[in-house]
């Protein structure tokens, strides 16, 4: 049996969940006495998205063994998920109890609530954070769990010091220049000429609808709004767009790089990916009419996007460009965002966002909803409407509602998404302004 349990927890770690599910389910009658098994085929299922089903079978491991702690923390990070925040403190708060050094815990426990200056955890995750034992990784979990809790206090100060505790403790490289010649190259590539003359070989579909943008800039917000439209569904950050760049290689003689393979590649393989991503947003949702992606680095791929499917709806989320690229600082990103880590490089790689996004607002044939954050936030109901309309569909006062929709929502932002519309994220920079030279420098262009 731990052969079988080590190759699930292997796929689970490749984030293949269905696999590891699959690989555990003919064995889950013979070990429903082994919380071992019923926590990791927890994870699976509730990864799969049988949220309900995770929570059960975490449940009945800590019947038989309460007194493991990660069996807590992972319940309660599946309530957190789906919103059943009460639970989710309770089961953090036991893992806490059981596990005092539980660096991970407190950082994700950080994130289920606001805290007041009495709290009693605060002294608890200074003291850890103190530690001259703590491997990097944990030294990580603590800082931006302290930069948190003190953001909440309004101690700004000691929040951007344990934020910077925690960005320094990830020991990552961003390469700018690799990412400047990747930009270079799609603007090379993607043409108006070369748009138009491809995008006949896409599949005329209006069920897509992307949400791109920099990370932070309300895309949760706004996939939850038009989620809660009865014939919209938010299927999340699906990584599907890229994985499909990274495949057409494959088929082109040389095995050309993306995006220089375009102009190679044979025209049906834009139907085929095409209509095998269609399949798999009806895996989500057999009645939408639209079905969203709210992945913010598809502005990356918005030339490809307009090839495989020219009628899909794409929504572009803007933010301040400070308050976006310090909350991207305050975020602890699990992977693929290197540029985060820094100040002067969040500048810079900002700068190269909005030098592709210009590019495409000269090339695509059908342009992005531009969506401002403060005017989402300051006229709720005027942009919820214009969202709507945009992609096509019938206004339902649902949307108004947002906060009140069940759906699980698996980013860091599932916790403000299920309270109504407030001003807070509006000039946030203003209270960190003294830290951010750098970043100001960086985005005026100043690479020193």
């Amino acid at each position: 049996m731990n052969s079988i349990i080590a190759e699930a927890v292997q796929l689970l770690q490749q984030n293949q969940p269905l696999k590891a599910a699959e690989i555990l389910s003919p064995y889950y009658y013979a070990n429903l006495d082994n919380p071992r098994f019923l926590h990791f085929y927890a994870l699976a299922k509730s990864q799969s998205g049988e949220h309900s089903v995770g929570v059960d079978l975490l449940n009945k491991a800590i019947e038989l063994q309460p007194q493991v702690a990660e069996y807590h923390h992972n319940l309660a990070a599946i309530y957190r998920l789906i919103g059943e925040f009460q639970l989710s403190e309770d089961h953090y708060l036991t893992a806490l109890r059981l596990k005092p050094d539980y660096a991970e815990a407190y950082f994700n426990y950080s994130a289920t609530r606001k805290f007041t200056p009495d709290d009693p955890l605060i002294e608890m995750i200074e003291q850890q954070a103190a530690r001259d034992d703590l491997s990097d990784e944990d030294r990580c979990f603590l800082g931006f769990a302290g930069g948190k809790i003190f953001n909440d206090l309004k101690d700004y100060d000691k929040a951007f010091f344990y934020y910077e505790l925690g960005n320094q403790s990830r020991k990552v490289q961003f390469d700018l220049q690799k990412h400047r010649q990747g930009i270079d190259q799609v603007i090379e590539v993607f043409s108006t000429e070369t748009i138009r003359e491809l995008s006949q070989y896409g599949v005329q579909t209006e069920l897509p609808v992307f949400i791109i943008g920099m990370p932070r800039t309300g895309t949760t917000l706004v996939e939850q709004i038009l989620s809660s439209h009865p014939h919209v569904h938010g299927a999340g950050e699906l990584s599907d767009i890229s994985s499909i760049a990274g495949t057409l290689p494959r088929h082109t003689p040389g095995q050309t790089p993306y995006p220089e393979c375009i102009p190679q590649l044979p025209t049906n393989v834009f139907s085929g990916f095409g209509k095998a991503y269609l399949q798999r947003l009806r895996t989500f949702s057999q009645r939408a009419s639209r079905v969203i992606n709210k992945m913010p680095g598809n502005y990356l791929y918005l030339g490809l996007i307009a090839i495989l499917f020219p009628q899909a709806k794409v929504i572009h989320c803007r933010r301040d460009p400070l308050d976006t690229c310090l909350s991207c600082y305050f975020q602890r990103f699990r992977t693929g965002h290197d540029y985060s880590h820094d100040l002067k490089d969040l500048g810079l790689y900002y700068r190269e966002y909005e030098r592709l996004m210009e590019h495409w607002q000269q090339v695509l044939p059908h342009q992005p909803y531009e969506l401002a954050y403060a005017d989402l936030v300051q006229n709720q109901e005027a942009i919820s409407r214009e969202l709507v309309e945009f992609i096509g569909v019938d206004w339902d006062d649902q949307c108004l509602e947002f906060h009140a929709n069940q759906r699980p929502v698996t980013t860091a932002s599932n916790w403000q998404v299920r309270r109504p519309m407030n001003r807070s994220g509006l000039e946030r920079w203003k209270n960190y302004d003294q830290h951010l030279g750098g970043l100001r420098r960086a985005l005026a262009g100043d690479e020193n």
